[in-house]
């Protein structure tokens, strides 16, 4: 890895051209009728470069970029998109859209959306990193370029150097688990360990008639699993936004892979009840994720597919006073890391800039995250949440990095108030039923807690294979009995990579974290 000091990725010069074409494009779209319309234009680009080690190495670079014009009209949304990037292409689609747009309003209905000015646009505080990316006097047409502290030029960085480093990995992995395995007879051998590292950048421009936006974001991902022939697995996944810094093999890693599948093969069965559980991190933020996360999406209220709504309007408390959830795209260092999880930018696919909301405060709902669309609907205030899965899909109201806030006790403290119980640091998925107030989290397995500490036994879930904590999401935000606390300033816990499905589908990133966490009470199986 790189020591020099770290630096933030330019704009490339092309795409500074390009930008000049949206803001013409920009003109075309709404010149003479901007008291009736508004027009962004949008490009985005992913340049990914994966690895995958596992018995064989396989390997794939994919490029893909397009540009997404959008025209909103007596609060209906039009749009064209195209992948085909000169400026004379660019113009005729702007130019053709306007035409469709205009024979389909010929009068105005509704007013049409008045975008903040920068000068209105400050009145509200930004985060650190956005304001120290600033430049002076800024006007509409300023080019204002947004990018992560970052060890190496994410351009710079060749799929050899992933490939190395796999290989690796892998093998470190193998050896101790054939170290483990000559030392406990009794475990199942390793199968298979299965690595993948990527690296993939996504630059994007946002122009619109007040500001003219670009961000180059590159996330870094280490992700594996060591497997028995039974199943039993170990999962690892780090890295966030910056390069190959951020995806370092440690022995936690090495352990997780090599052998804790192996400690698994030989664990005990947990019985299915209710039980004082310890969720680390990751499973927090999982929980955190599918609790209100989802139910407070602004297209789900619109759409009426959420309980929130209806429990904010009522002002019903939701979970006690221990129960606080962030949303926050603008996450750029975190306890234990200097760098932001996978679900960062500096602003969303409408050019909103990015903003922490708390959207859970002490058991009260807030007003949802929201894209422009379900903002305008609900009439409530704008954020940073209009996320697409590519240029290619639609855009939705979508979770950026969610988590619990942090409380005031350390993780032995915790331990020391569970009599019995089980702490919980493998994250395995979740669901939740935005309508319905319910919620599953998964973990790989528990470690037993008695008479306030670690015992080291092991359990998996009682059909051999993970745990489901499942309950009501009432209950269980009302059962958090305490939380640990962090040193980082902003006082961000650890957020670590996730991503995110709606309807089955449009996947994103979406960090997920928190503290540890005591719950009284969850229902295990």
């Amino acid at each position: 890895m790189s020591q020099t000091p770290l630096t933030r990725p330019p704009l490339p010069a092309a795409l500074s051209a390009l930008q000049k074409t949206l803001q013409q494009c920009v003109q075309v779209l709404e010149q003479g009728r901007e008291a009736d319309f508004y027009a962004f234009a949008w490009y985005e680009e992913k340049f990914t470069q994966a690895v995958e080690a596992k018995q064989t190495l396989t390997t794939s670079v994919t490029r893909d970029s397009g540009v997404v014009l959008r025209l909103m009209a007596n609060a209906v949304q039009y749009e064209v998109a195209t992948n085909a990037l000169d400026a004379d292409n660019l113009l005729a689609k702007a130019t053709d859209l306007r035409r469709k747009v205009d024979a389909l309003n010929p009068s105005t209905i509704a007013s049409a959306y008045v975008p903040l000015t920068w000068q209105q646009e400050l009145l509200t505080p930004l985060p650190d990193d956005l304001m120290a990316q600033l430049p002076a006097d800024l006007t509409p047409t300023t080019a204002v370029h947004f990018a992560p502290l970052c060890g190496q030029d994410p351009a710079q960085v060749e799929l050899k150097q992933l490939i190395e480093r796999a290989k690796d990995y892998r093998q470190q992995a193998l050896t101790l688990a054939g170290q483990v395995q000559a030392e406990q007879s009794d475990y199942q051998p390793i199968a298979d360990v299965r690595l993948m590292l990527r690296l993939r950048t996504t630059t994007t421009v946002f122009v619109d008639r007040s500001k003219s936006l670009s961000q180059i974001l590159p996330v870094s991902v280490l992700a594996g699993a060591g497997f028995t022939a039974a199943g039993q697995s170990g999962r690892i996944a780090l890295g966030g936004l910056g390069t190959l810094e951020l995806i370092q093999f440690g022995a936690t890693e090495l352990n997780t892979l090599a052998r804790t599948p192996q400690q698994l093969s030989v664990a005990e069965r947990l019985r299915p009840g209710r039980y004082t559980v310890i969720t680390g991190p990751a499973l927090s933020g999982i929980i955190a994720h599918e609790a209100f996360g989802h139910t407070q999406e602004g297209d789900t209220w619109m759409k009426g597919r959420s309980i929130a709504r209806t429990l904010r309007a009522s002002g019903t408390r939701v979970g006690n006073d221990q129960a606080s959830i962030v949303n926050n795209p603008a996450l750029f260092s975190m306890e234990g890391q200097a760098a932001g999880s996978n679900g960062s930018y500096y602003f969303d696919n409408e050019g909103q800039l990015a903003r922490a909301q708390t959207i859970l405060d002490r058991g009260l709902l807030s007003t949802p995250m929201t894209d422009l669309t379900s903002a305008l609907k609900l009439a409530v205030p704008r954020t940073a949440n209009g996320k697409r899965e590519s240029w290619r899909r639609p855009l939705m109201t979508r979770q950026t990095n969610t988590y619990f806030t942090p409380g005031d006790k350390s993780l032995d403290e915790l331990i020391a108030l569970v009599p019995e119980g089980y702490l919980a640091v493998a994250p395995n998925g979740g669901m939740e039923d935005p309508k319905g107030g319910s919620l599953t989290a998964g973990t790989g397995y528990f470690e037993e807690i008695r008479a306030g500490k670690l015992t080291g036994k092991l359990l998996i879930g009682p059909s051999g294979g993970h745990i489901e904590l499942t309950d009501s999401v009432f209950d269980m935000l009302d059962n958090i009995q305490a939380k640990t606390d962090v040193q980082h300033p902003g006082r961000v816990p650890p957020t670590q990579l996730g991503g995110c499905g709606k309807y089955h589908k449009e996947l994103v990133d979406a960090g997920v974290g928190g503290p540890y966490i005591l719950w009284r009470s969850v229902a295990c199986g």
